[in-house]
């Protein structure tokens, strides 16, 4: 089955020819699965590209999104922006997915309004792979800075059906992050979404996570609002880089060190790449029509290439399919 994935190469943090060769390498190792890609990009970017694969095509356009950006002025400055081009091309059928290292809220923004939103799905959430004890799930990451309890149910019920297809977890452990593990903890938002998860018979919820449990498996889905969840992602990968940097302090501190340092070398480089958000390149946009990833604003060559084999299990794993006929299905229930 053939799958095309819009790329826009523009607006991140690396220029466009080292997310293309991301793009070439995930193109020639996924061509026998059906993987097609359409590099969007300036045409002064496009000449600066490296020797294309023929499974590899090009869209060019004069704008682009900046991180500096306002993301509600895309839609109206910005239409001619590599970024609203790629969401167009999904749109239009010419592609299956979007994946861009761009301004996230401008993708979240554009991304809403011209791929649009699955039906029965009041707010899209950006939702996070952290690859910790176990990876796991963690949304909202900061599409929407508030909720419903009514919202949270759905993040949960999204986040299940992507950690099941995507992620390969059978029967995902969902849970709700918050102050204490007991049911009335947290705010009144909190409370009343522990009462609708657990009395939701199609997720597998396990009750409340405070934060000191999250890093040790203690689910394979973490819902919570935009604001929480983008504050406890961003201290996750900052303790991250703090303990790498601590490590690598304390090998090259002495001779004995180094020595020690030499003799686990293989064991600290496996645990760096289990804890690199490299690996998984990006997180999606669950809710919409369409697969978005949303990649690394810093991404290199290899976090791009992560990115796009993500939205690549993402349109294999039918997904999307699964979340519609989830909500319809319970739509139809209530309605009854």
């Amino acid at each position: 089955m053939k799958i095309t994935i819009a790329v826009d190469i523009m607006g991140g943090d690396n220029p466009a020819s080292e997310l293309a060769l991301g793009a070439v390498s995930a193109a020639r190792m996924f061509a026998a699965d059906g993987l097609e890609l359409i590099l969007v990009a300036t045409p002064e970017a496009a000449k600066t590209l490296p020797e294309l694969p023929a499974n590899v095509s090009v869209r060019t356009a004069e704008g682009v999104v900046e991180m500096t950006d306002d993301p509600g002025i895309v839609m109206k400055d910005k239409k001619d922006s590599t970024l609203v081009l790629a969401c167009n091309l999904c749109k239009e059928g010419i592609a299956d997915a979007v994946v861009s290292a761009g301004n996230t809220g401008a993708l979240f923004t554009a991304a809403s309004l011209i791929i649009r939103r699955i039906k029965g799905v009041r707010r899209a959430a950006l939702g996070s792979v952290i690859p910790l004890e176990s990876p796991f799930v963690l949304l909202d990451c900061g599409a929407n800075l508030d909720a419903t309890p009514e919202v949270l149910l759905l993040y949960a019920k999204m986040g299940a059906i992507y950690a099941e297809n995507v992620l390969g977890v059978e029967n995902p452990r969902v849970a709700l992050l918050n102050n204490g593990t007991e049911s009335h903890k947290g705010t009144p938002l909190y409370s009343e979404a522990y009462k609708l998860l657990s009395a939701e018979e199609s997720l597998n919820f396990v009750g409340n996570c405070e934060g000191k449990a999250v890093p040790f498996g203690a689910c394979d889905v973490l819902v919570c609002d935009g604001f929480t969840g983008n504050i406890a992602l961003k201290l996750i990968e900052g303790m991250g880089k703090f303990m790498s940097k601590s490590i690598k302090d304390i090998f090259h501190a002495t001779t004995v060190a180094k020595a020690a340092g030499a003799m686990t070398f293989r064991h600290t480089k496996k645990l760096k790449k289990k804890l690199d958000p490299a690996e998984y390149g990006g997180a999606p946009f669950l809710g919409l029509k369409k697969p978005v990833i949303k990649a690394h604003g810093s991404s290199d060559a290899h976090s791009f290439f992560s990115a796009i084999k993500q939205a690549l299990m993402y349109c294999q794993g039918g997904t999307i399919e699964k979340i519609t006929e989830g909500l319809a299905k319970k739509t139809e229930e209530t309605e009854e």
